[in-house]
């Protein structure tokens, strides 16, 4: 009787460590314990997960989801280093699923899963890509490994240049020898992108020979594409290559896939998987306020089409995103375009036509996320900033958010005559009644490095935010003042003739040193860059209208309004 019960012991041992589930909440489970990217260890029982170059990642929201279930996740960095291992020693892995999601939409995602059962040798499984991280919501990836050696397990590994992903909630069944069929990709309710015209769905079976009669298959596959709840017809399928579904529009799919004998009848028991998917339509909204209600109401992540012609604000080059304010007459928005999927050539000024993309967060600040080029409607257009109070900003970021606004009367607490404007810092505005963070968000703003301003002024500044509290920052020396101490630190300085209608400009300073000179139009966009020998500059190439001048002499700056007639 004593042996018995030791027996029956053993084996239900092996039941229970032979399936299980992990998420990664139980501190003491770390090792050691984590502080920033590094390599840890998380043990659980049976189930080990190493990590290379990883982070514990918490709950707190990026763009747009949790971070993590309940309480951790893994965050696996954005290089080609990092890796996720985990591994079950005993017992073994029939079914396994895990859950996944990006930090945000810009690079793609580009890991890939790999699947062991000897814990040394590996296969690859399936691939973590934007077309399994169609957003940043999460996802479900999982697969089949069937086999009860010791070590059995899988591992997520970079390809390169991508985007982090967080992972949490690892799962397993216990093998078994009965035949199984798993859609391991898509993700069931996976929202594609209107775009989207292709969709793999990749096949996971074991215990069951999949081929024709003739090659001694068990039996094949059946499967049936339902749109919009229309069944397309059968298809016999004699391999486990993933199914390509091709000329697809938009609309909901479900694929239902059973495995069948050599008479096409479905096995006994039976085996079958569903999946579903939707290509998204474009929501048409009239104009940029009526995309931010959409959002407000229904949340970042859907498609939008915009049907007014915004005008581009300030447009930043590829170093820094391809980032573009815009703003119609109803609101503004930032595209954030990475891939630089907008084509055309586009400059301040600009009103953009056709502009479609996805939405996302990203600290707060609402983005479209352009999924097609879009063309310019007309060049030349001037946007005049809507003449604002930091209380009005800060009592309603939404309606400013990334619109171009003037704040009259304000001035720069940091201003002390010797402090000059550093890249990525916040500073303080202040109108005697409020306060607001000014913040050097572009390190490409020419103002970088001069002299903070002194006293009370007018400035136009773009607004943004960052989760909930309110920003501002100038895009380049025209939105700044500049008739004050901080741009007219050179001696003696004077700039003739001006209103200028020839072709010469000239300069005199009191040291008569070499002087850098940049002329910029009134959209920020630099005209002329040119070191002055002689106190002349030419400026025949002006067109009529108002500029502005800046001049550096040994390291002094100062700015003068130019007027070309």
């Amino acid at each position: 009787m004593k042996k018995l019960y030791t027996l029956l012991l053993s084996l239900s041992s092996i039941l229970i460590f032979s399936q299980g589930s992990i998420n990664f909440d139980t501190d003491v489970n770390w090792s050691p314990a984590p502080s920033g990217y590094g390599n840890y260890t998380y043990t659980d029982g049976v189930f080990t997960a190493t990590g290379v170059d990883v982070l514990r990642n918490g709950t707190a929201a990026q763009d747009g989801f949790p971070g993590a279930f309940d309480t951790y996740s893994v965050r696996l960095r954005n290089n080609g280093t990092t890796s996720l291992t985990m591994l079950v020693s005993t017992g073994g892995i029939g079914n396994y699923s895990f859950q996944v999601r990006r930090w945000d939409g810009a690079p793609d995602t580009n890991f890939a899963v790999e699947t062991t059962t000897d814990g040394t040798t590996w296969t690859p499984a399936s691939t973590i890509n934007a077309s399994v991280t169609t957003d940043s919501d999460w996802k479900t990836v999982n697969g089949t490994i069937n086999s009860a050696n010791a070590n059995v397990g899988v591992r997520i590994v970079s390809l390169g240049t991508t985007e982090r992903i967080m992972v949490d909630n690892f799962t397993w069944t216990s093998p078994s020898t009965n035949p199984s069929l798993l859609i391991s990709s898509p993700s069931d309710a996976t929202v594609y992108s209107p775009v989207t015209t292709s969709v793999n769905v990749a096949l996971s079976i074991s215990n069951f020979n999949v081929a024709l009669p003739a090659g001694g298959g068990d039996g094949h596959i059946h499967y049936q594409v339902t749109k919009d709840a229309v069944p397309q017809g059968v298809v016999m399928k004699y391999d486990t290559a993933p199914i390509a579904l091709t000329g697809l529009t938009p609309g909901s799919y479900s694929v239902y896939v059973e495995l069948v004998d050599n008479s096409h009848n479905p096995i006994a028991p039976a085996v079958n998987a569903t999946v579903t998917f939707v290509i998204s339509s474009y929501t048409v909204v009239a104009n940029l306020a009526a995309l931010r209600a959409d959002v407000i109401a229904n949340g970042a992540g859907k498609y939008y089409q915009v049907s007014s012609n915004p005008v581009i604000t300030y447009a930043r080059s590829s170093t820094y995103r391809n980032q573009k304010y815009i703003q119609d007459t109803s609101a503004g928005i930032l595209i954030d375009d990475v891939p630089g999927t907008i084509s055309t050539a586009m400059v301040n000024g600009d009103a953009i036509s056709g502009l479609r993309g996805q939405t996302s967060l990203f600290s707060g600040v609402l983005q479209l996320l352009p999924l097609e080029n879009a063309t310019v409607a007309s060049s030349g257009n001037t946007v005049t900033p809507q003449v604002v109070t930091i209380a009005d900003i800060t009592g309603n970021i939404e309606i400013y958010e990334s619109e171009l606004v003037q704040l009259n009367a304000v001035s720069f607490v940091e201003a002390d005559g010797s402090t000059p404007f550093a890249t990525s810092t916040n500073y303080t505005l202040d109108d005697t009644a409020n306060t607001l963070a000014f913040r050097t968000s572009f390190a490409e703003a020419n103002y970088i490095g001069s002299l903070i301003p002194s006293g009370s002024q007018n400035v136009v500044v773009l607004v943004a935010e960052f989760n909930g509290t309110a920003q501002v920052t100038a895009r380049n020396v025209v939105d700044m003042p500049l008739e004050t101490r901080a741009f007219n630190t050179i001696d003696g300085l004077t700039m003739y003739p001006n209103p200028s209608n020839g072709n010469t400009l000239y300069f005199t300073t009191s040291a008569n040193a070499e002087l850098d000179i940049q002329v910029f139009d009134v959209l920020g966009k630099q005209i002329i860059n040119s070191k002055v020998l002689n106190n002349a500059l030419n400026i025949s190439n002006l067109n009529q209208g108002i500029y502005i001048v800046k001049v550096t002499e040994e390291g002094k700056t100062a700015t003068r309004k130019l007027v070309v007639k």
